[in-house]
Order: structure tokens, then C-alpha cells, then sequence
């Protein structure tokens, strides 16, 4: 049997997508090149995933010149006249894509962001272009489920598939009816132990006989770094040996000097360790014994808790959304209920008294996230969806 021809695959983006879209994003374009499919980036606008896309090899086409566009999309608020708003900026677009996407001539256009369905349907229907939306979030809660009727009309009029990053995302968008599951590809040679050289612990003044629990996600109030003192704070002294690592930035912001102060009111200022956002994180997962993910609200998927299973540390998550699913309760980490201080400090004292198995822990972390998350037959069932949306569109 004839190998099949190689799909042109091309993602289409605003260029200044945050840490966990630019990462899915770039995590499943190398997936693809690993099973020889070409790749290639269509921008909106100059940003730094243009450049994490250039240094490994993609080609790069800035669909227009104005770099301010994605700035001014996002002045427009959550309001009718908002929404006009936006929707304007797209319209204008349509002739700039149209000309970008007839020059390239892609297979498949996949999309990180539902609200570039208007912009991209329309046009990969007429050019019989397949259309994949990698759904980064799950969908707010509209009355009558509105939203997800709508996207569920723009995929069946615009033949678009969605994919959701994980079983709980896929449950909040039940009204879609082009629904599959496909996880975010993982990078398991980046994120493997044996290969990563941890970052000294002197380097930023961290005992080396720490117990030393870290959180790499931008600082942001929704991420729960502010629980994360608390619980610290609140078993300080129970277990001196422990300190806390955060790594992402920004460092330089109002809510970077709060957290400051709170670390100092508590007394554990000494016990916090900050890091600006890095292209490393491998490096400082290693360096941790043990990681967090302390997302307020629900997480859709959670791509730095799967990278910290994979460098074999056992994972605190708060279990609302995909974490759930993710990390085994007991096995490759530990849940907490609600986001709280008193959950946190719970479940964090739980871990502790479980430290003579986050070795073994870890090691059945990293397992679990290869058989999960990175398996030889998820990629080429991701692949085979790609291939079905291709043949969809050919479809008169």
C-alpha cells in the first residue's frame, strides 16, 4: 500500500498567543514534522510566536502590516457594540486572508481561537481548505448555552471540526456536534529527566536540602499563587525544610509586589523563590521535588502539569476540570476540592506526609503522562482527524 501524500498544515494566529496556546500550538506542529507532515504559520500580526515558530523552522507569512490590530480586537468588550466592534476588524481581514491563504495553498487551516471561525470559514469553504478550531478553553456558561450553539452552527455551515483538549472540556460543549477529543501534544524528549540538567538549587539561593514545591504559570490572580503562600505560611512551622518556587512573570506588575508583601506578612519571604518567565521550565522542574497547579477556576487542560509528570514529580492540582482527569488521586499526585487556603493546606499536608514516595510517585507520573499523552497512537489518531477534515472539505 502507497504511503499517503503529506498534508500542508497551517495554523492560523494573532502572534502574541499566551504561554499555553503558543505551546499547544508549536507542541502539535512538531508532532506533525515528526510524521513528516509540513507545517507552517499564518500570523495576524508580529508577535512571539512568530518567532518561537521561525527558530524551529516554519515558515512564517504575516497575513497584514498593522501590528496593533490584536490590541484594538481586544478593546472591544463583551457588549453588542463590542462585539460589532470586533467583528468589524475581522471583516477587514477577509481580503488579506483570502490572499495569504491563496498563495499558500494549505491542505488544513487549524485555528486556536473560536472567534477566528468567521474570519477563516467562509473562505477555506470556498477554497476548499479542511478547518480544525484546537479548542484552547472551554466555553463560558451563556444562558441557553448560546455560545456553543453558535459554534455548533459555524462548524456545520463552515464544515469546521472542533477538537476539545480534554473529556471535560468536550462535556461543556455538548451542543457541538463536529466534537472530538484530542489532548495537546507533549514534547517527551524535552520534558524526560534523564536528558535535563536542573538548574542549581544556589543559583537562586535554595537550600539544597529544601523540600522544594513549584509552580511554573503566569502570574496572574486567577493562577492562585496567593493560596499557594497561605498553605506555605500555614505549615512553616510543621515542616521548616519547606520553600516554594514560582516561576513565570510578569515579575514587574502590582500584583507581583502583592504577593511580595503577603510572603512578607506571613514571615516566609525567606522560603519564596521567584522567577521571571523562562524557555526552560524543564530545567526548573527539575530542580523541584514535587510541583502545583493551583488554577482557580476550572482548567481546561493544564499542559505544565502534564510536562511535570513528565520530569517525574508528583503533582498538587486543584481538582476542577481536567486536572481531575489528569493526575491519579494518591498515585501521581493529590487533589484538593475547592480553591481555598484550608483545601490547599490540606492537601499540602498530605503530600508532605507522603515524601518517602514521590520518587515512586513521580516515576509512575512520567508513565502515565507517556501512555496518555504521548503514545504513537494518539499521534496518528490526531493525524487521521486531520486527514478526515481534509477529505470533508473536498466534499462538494
Amino acid at each position: 500500500m502507497s504511503k499517503p501524500a503529506a498534508l500542508r498544515i497551517a495554523w492560523l494566529v494573532w502572534g502574541d498567543e499566551p504561554g499555553g496556546v503558543a505551546s499547544a500550538v508549536l507542541n502539535n506542529g512538531r508532532l506533525l514534522t515528526e510524521l513528516e507532515q509540513p507545517v507552517s504559520l499564518l500570523s495576524l500580526a508580529e508577535g512571539p510566536l512568530c518567532e518561537a515558530a521561525r527558530s524551529r523552522g516554519w515558515p512564517v507569512r504575516q497575513v497584514q502590516p498593522d501590528g496593533a490590530l490584536h490590541t484594538r480586537y481586544l478593546s472591544h468588550r463583551f457588549s453588542p457594540r463590542g462585539l460589532l466592534g470586533r467583528a468589524g476588524i475581522l471583516w477587514t481581514l477577509r481580503a488579506a486572508l483570502r490572499r495569504a491563504l491563496s498563495a499558500e495553498r494549505p491542505d488544513l487551516l487549524c485555528l486556536p481561537w473560536p472567534d477566528l471561525m468567521p474570519l477563516a470559514g467562509p473562505i477555506c469553504r470556498q477554497l476548499g481548505i479542511g478547518l480544525v478550531l484546537e479548542m484552547p478553553n472551554t466555553p463560558s456558561p451563556y444562558p441557553f448555552a448560546l455560545n456553543q450553539r453558535i459554534y455548533d452552527a459555524m462548524s456545520r455551515r463552515w464544515r469546521i471540526r472542533v477538537l476539545a483538549n480534554s473529556e471535560y472540556s468536550a462535556r461543556h460543549l455538548a451542543k457541538v456536534r463536529a466534537l472530538s477529543v484530542v489532548t495537546p501534544a507533549v514534547d517527551a524528549a524535552r520534558f524526560d529527566p534523564a536528558r535535563v540538567s536542573a538548574i542549581p538549587r544556589a543559583a537562586l539561593g535554595i537550600p539544597e536540602d529544601a523540600l522544594l514545591l513549584a509552580q511554573i504559570a503566569r502570574l496572574d490572580p486567577s493562577k492562585g499563587a496567593a493560596l499557594l503562600l497561605d498553605a506555605v505560611a500555614a505549615l512553616a512551622a510543621e515542616e521548616p525544610r519547606l520553600h516554594l518556587l514560582l516561576v513565570g512573570g510578569p515579575l514587574a506588575s502590582d500584583y507581583a509586589q502583592a504577593l511580595q508583601a503577603r510572603a512578607q506578612a506571613l514571615g516566609i519571604a525567606e522560603r519564596l523563590h521567584w522567577v521571571d518567565t523562562v524557555s526552560d521550565p524543564e530545567r526548573y522542574w527539575a530542580m523541584a521535588d514535587f510541583a502545583a497547579s493551583t488554577r482557580i477556576d476550572a482548567e481546561p487542560f493544564g499542559l505544565a502539569i502534564v510536562e511535570a509528570m513528565l520530569m517525574q514529580k508528583p503533582v498538587l492540582v486543584h481538582a476542577l476540570g481536567a486536572p481531575a482527569e489528569t493526575i491519579d488521586d494518591g498515585q501521581t499526585g493529590w487533589h484538593y476540592p475547592s480553591p481555598d487556603s484550608a483545601a490547599l493546606t490540606a492537601a499540602l499536608r498530605r503530600a508532605l506526609a507522603a515524601k518517602t514516595q514521590w520518587a515512586a510517585m513521580g516515576a509512575q507520573a512520567r508513565a502515565t503522562a507517556l501512555r496518555r499523552y504521548a503514545s504513537a497512537e494518539q499521534a496518528q489518531r490526531y493525524l487521521g482527524l486531520l486527514r478526515q477534515q481534509v477529505r470533508e472539505a473536498a466534499t462538494p
